[in-house]
């Protein structure tokens, strides 16, 4: 009905309105039906580029399909292929200079390109991050002799995150320094992958710097560059497919750690691409009981990334007869004094869960289905399953309903049985994630968590309040969760300190870096808290301030599915760290590339070279339902572009000179001149008589 009153004066206004009024829906489909008006509204104004974006949050391939048809502008097409290389849709078309912006072809130049303009294209060692010297009581003759398996380990990660994209480094790069030889086993795989993510979106660049190690004797390191391919393709893609090529044929390897990176290389690299190929070849290695749980479980998660929210159910059939068919062990279950262990075990039950991101009602089947599994991987599943079903809607019967699972005290229950809390915790922060009043409930609702619950649940909520305010770092959030870096108990004051790393990544944040300095000093002495530590370091200066893993874009209304599962697969690792992260796994934590994206905003002229224009960057404000032309933000500085955007951060363009493509400024920007524009003539100036 509201179509037939809209009109070029109002329909911006009531479009803003409807996308934004959705989210407060009693029902998901009242949700979707005010999307689709929003949608049809923008559609019949031609306003292709707002199109898309509500079609890209309904995650419908149909309506996506009908925008890139409509639109026989070419420039107006082009931005929406930028758009949805930014969400990781998979779309075919025939041109090819429209398919090399939806591959994201260009995304390392122009980081590059930034990186020039800011100058900051020197590479970093791990030192310049951790200023050691500025660290309490610390004798740097004693720290300069210990040469420790894991501190090296710290350093990799922190030079992989530091400098990653630039293609540089100052540990296996560097002249004269054999870095990969002063770690051992799973160090050395750790160390050939991180060129891999040092040269991330330039996969032509990790070729060549992985291709020493690929032919390696050494199987960490061929496992290690496996890794390294796979995460060099996170984000972009190429026409020839050489990650495929290159790790499909290490799918049938002899050695589990080769295999175990393969797949993981498969998953980052194809992340959201539902490649039908690798279906049938990665479903087997879930199915086949003979393969180690390892194998199998690493090979549900990525084919979770593959076909993340497409709720296949060939993908759902397979995890969930794995789940019933296979005894504890065969799960990868561990058997420990204190109790049983989830272990990698967890890591079917998030490839599962991750089909159904953001798919709500959809997964109902499913959830029942699981209800005929035995024992505590069922009831875990289930939980798992749910939070990822209703991720970044805000649902509130669904945060109620894990709130209710967190209250039960299971103090005489083992950790495995207990373990659906934990998941709970982040599953209400995954809910609530990407919307503000929720996100501030939230946060209250963490803190009594943390006076009532048990250890499990304790630990669980500095991991929600991360994935709550990743690449976020508000004063009261850091506050709350310093506190807790100092907690008695390992498994929280550990978790408390990865979470820093988290909430501040790619923030350059004076005031987190000072924290984990001193935290550094305090824990000079325990070797796996200050691991953390540096792994917390690596992550707040990423990409040397460049990169952020904030999955929610576009003025936070869209939600990279696959940037988000990648930071839930990382988050889920922690909440059994000792066997993941601090453990044999600790690799998973480069899950993290899927989410790690420039925050930057790029202007480009209509044949798409980089244009530099004035833009004014300020904290976003709310106008929708604000009678006359509010402005829309406030507090802002002029820049020039290339330039970077904060979390809550809007941008517009300073002068009348260019008109863009899409209303949002963020990402890539194409500009086209304004034929009404003229200059503002510039009056002399009157000399004052003295």
């Amino acid at each position: 009905l509201i179509l037939e009153y809209i009109n070029e004066n109002n329909y911006k206004r009531v479009g803003l309105y409807l996308s934004s009024c959705s989210a407060y829906s009693a029902h998901p489909d009242e949700m979707i039906e005010a999307l689709k008006t929003c949608y049809k509204l923008y559609f019949n104004r031609e306003e292709y580029p707002m199109a898309i974006r509500i079609a890209l949050r309904l995650n419908s391939m149909d309506l996506i399909k009908e925008v890139f048809e409509a639109c026989k502008d070419d420039l107006t097409k082009k931005q929406i292929c930028y758009m949805m290389a930014r969400q990781n849709v998979n779309f075919e078309t025939e041109d090819d200079d429209l398919l090399e912006l939806i591959f994201n072809s260009s995304l390392s130049e122009n980081f590059l390109g930034l990186g020039k303009d800011l100058d900051v294209l020197e590479p970093k060692h791990p030192e310049d991050i951790y200023k050691s010297h500025l660290e309490e009581g610390n004798n740097r003759l004693t720290a300069a002799k210990i040469d420790s398996a894991k501190q090296n380990l710290a350093s990799t990660y922190v030079s992989a995150f530091v400098n990653a994209g630039f293609g540089k480094d100052k540990l296996l790069l560097a002249e004269g320094e054999n870095w990969i030889n002063r770690n051992k086993d799973s160090g050395r795989l750790t160390a050939a992958a991180s060129l891999g993510m040092v040269s991330m979106w330039d996969i032509n660049n990790a070729l060549t710097l992985l291709d020493t190690y690929q032919y390696s004797n050494d199987n960490h390191e061929k496992a290690g560059a496996m890794l390294g391919f796979g995460l060099a393709s996170a984000s972009v893609k190429d026409e020839n497919d050489p990650a495929l090529a290159l790790l499909s044929e290490n799918l049938e390897n002899s050695n589990t750690t080769i295999k175990i990176c393969s797949i993981m290389g498969l998953g980052l690299a194809y992340g959201g691409s539902a490649r039908t190929e690798l279906l049938e070849t990665m479903n087997p290695l879930i199915l086949d009981i003979s393969q180690p749980a390892s194998v199998s479980a690493y090979a549900a998660l990525s084919l979770g990334l593959i076909f993340v929210g497409t709720c296949n159910e060939e993908v759902a059939q397979c995890i969930v007869q794995t789940l019933m068919e296979r005894n504890d062990e065969q799960l990868g279950i561990k058997k420990l004094e204190e109790g049983s262990r989830l272990s990698i075990a967890r890591y079917f039950s998030l490839g599962l869960g991750l089909l159904y991101l953001g798919q709500q009602e959809a997964s109902e089947a499913t959830v029942e289905a699981l209800g005929i599994i035995e024992g505590p991987i069922g009831q875990y599943t289930k939980y798992v399953v749910n939070s990822c079903a209703y991720s970044g809607t805000g649902n509130v019967l669904k945060i109620q309903e894990m709130l209710h699972s967190c209250v039960d005290h299971l103090e005489e229950k083992s950790p495995v049985e207990s373990a659906f809390q934990g998941v709970a915790v982040i599953g209400i922060a995954a809910i609530a994630a990407g919307e503000d009043i929720g996100t501030e409930m939230t946060m209250r609702t963490m803190g009594h968590l943390l006076q009532y619950g048990e250890e499990n649940v304790k630990m669980a909520v500095p991991l929600a309040l991360a994935l709550m305010y990743v690449s976020n770092p508000q004063v009261t959030v850091i506050d709350f969760i310093s506190k807790l870096c100092h907690d008695p108990s390992n498994h929280i004051s550990q978790t408390s300190i990865f979470a820093m790393g988290i909430i501040g990544a790619g923030t350059n944040n004076a005031r987190l870096a000072g924290l984990l300095r001193q935290l550094a000093s305090y824990y000079q002495k325990d070797a796996d808290h200050l691991f953390l530590v540096r792994i917390a370091q690596g992550l707040v200066h990423m990409g040397k301030g460049l990169i952020s893993l904030q999955p929610f874009h576009s003025d936070r209304f869209l939600l990279n599915n696959v940037g988000f599962g990648g930071l839930l697969a990382v988050l889920h690792s922690m909440l059994d760290l000792d066997e993941t992260i601090l453990g044999g796994y600790h690799y998973s934590l480069y899950f993290l590339a899927a989410a790690m994206y420039p925050r930057m905003l790029v202007t480009v002229d209509e044949e798409l070279k980089p244009i530099t224009v004035s833009v004014r960057v300020g904290t976003a404000v709310d106008v929708v339902a604000q009678a006359g032309h509010p402005k829309s933000i406030t507090g802002f500085q002029t820049h020039n572009t290339p330039v970077l955007l904060s979390f809550g951060d809007r941008a517009e363009l300073a002068t009348d000179e260019y008109l863009p493509v899409s209303s949002v400024l963020e990402n890539f920007i194409i500009l086209k001149k304004n034929p009404d524009y003229k200059p503002e003539e510039t009056k002399p100036t009157k000399k004052k008589r003295q």
